[in-house]
């Protein structure tokens, strides 16, 4: 199952490079030194640019220009590389081993300051592009701190746990991307044929939408993915009150989020939510107790500054 968190944790970062290979800026590139290290030069400076995903290389066509130099003097090495008109970035140094090194900085330079990438026009962006952007570029942070009650399903009847979770976002306008931990437990002994849900704990990561971009309240809803572990206990013999067993359930669920925040215009807010979670995994095999599908559902007030 860990490996089913860390192809999640992989697939946020791909969606996020990919995000910024589709919005780079279009970039040729010349490069000139003397003919014998030609090919080579242009290979080393092709790979460098490969580890910047804000710039794409292009033939024609291109929205900047990057102008690699490279030559030597009496011993010295001279490495210059200019983006457009820009002030040029200039190295000198001795020993050929240090050209990667000093390449590497130098690319890292220009492209950071490339004017053209700087004042692009987001408007080129689809809906989905410029909300990244947003939140991204213009986009705050808030930590949010909550206390809910959690609601399962324990074979035949309900079983709580009351919790706490902690989380962050970042937004601007109507959205948010969120990531959040949450704890709960019921301390209660095991009677009877009821079952408890001991431990229910988790981590997701998440997308929210509020309906309303300015105002003091609003609406809102969202959804994601996560991991979740829950502890069931319970007896497996109704009649014998040492026969406690337990049931570890763990792997990746999907939720639903829905809420109404409050004083959103105020350095803190206000949040109601429910929050509903569906595993993506099937009960515990090595335990006596019953085998059922046990989503979850958490009512909670939550505080964010």
């Amino acid at each position: 199952m860990a490996r089913v968190g860390y192809i999640f944790v992989g697939c946020i970062f791909l969606m996020a490079y990919a995000f910024s290979a589709y919005c780079a800026t279009d970039l040729c590139v010349q490069v000139t030194t003397s003919p014998d290290d030609q090919d080579n030069l242009q290979k080393l400076v092709h790979n460098e640019l490969g580890h910047h995903p804000s710039h794409v290389v292009v033939q024609e066509d291109c929205e900047s220009r990057l102008k690699v130099e490279l030559f030597e003097l009496k011993g010295m090495y001279y490495l210059t590389a200019r983006m457009n008109q820009a002030v040029p970035v200039r190295y000198q140094f001795r020993e050929n081993q240090e050209l990667s090194a000093k390449l590497r900085t130098a690319i890292r330079q220009v492209l950071a300051h490339d004017p053209i990438f700087l004042m692009n026009d987001i408007t080129r962006y689809s809906a989905i592009q410029r909300a990244a952007h947003s939140v991204l570029k213009r986009g705050h942070n808030t930590i949010r701190l909550e206390l809910y009650q959690g609601i399962g399903r324990g074979n035949e009847q309900a079983v709580y746990a009351p919790g706490a979770a902690v989380g962050m976002t970042r937004g601007a306008d109507h959205w948010q991307v969120f990531a959040r931990m949450y704890f709960g437990s019921w301390p209660g002994k095991v009677l009877g044929e009821s079952y408890v849900l001991r431990v229910d704990t988790g981590a997701d990561l998440g997308l929210i939408y509020e309906f309303n971009k300015l105002d003091n309240s609003s609406l809102y809803v969202g959804a994601g993915f996560g991991l979740q572990y829950m502890r069931y206990e319970g007896r497996s013999d109704p009649t014998d009150a040492k026969s406690i067993d337990h049931r570890n359930d763990f792997g990746p669920t999907f939720h639903l989020r829905l809420g109404f925040r409050l004083m959103r215009l105020y350095d803190f807010d206000c949040d109601f939510f429910v929050v509903g979670y569906l595993p993506m995994f099937g009960a515990d095999k090595d335990s006596r107790l019953a085998d059922f599908y046990s989503p979850t559902l958490q009512l909670g007030l939550g505080i964010g500054f």
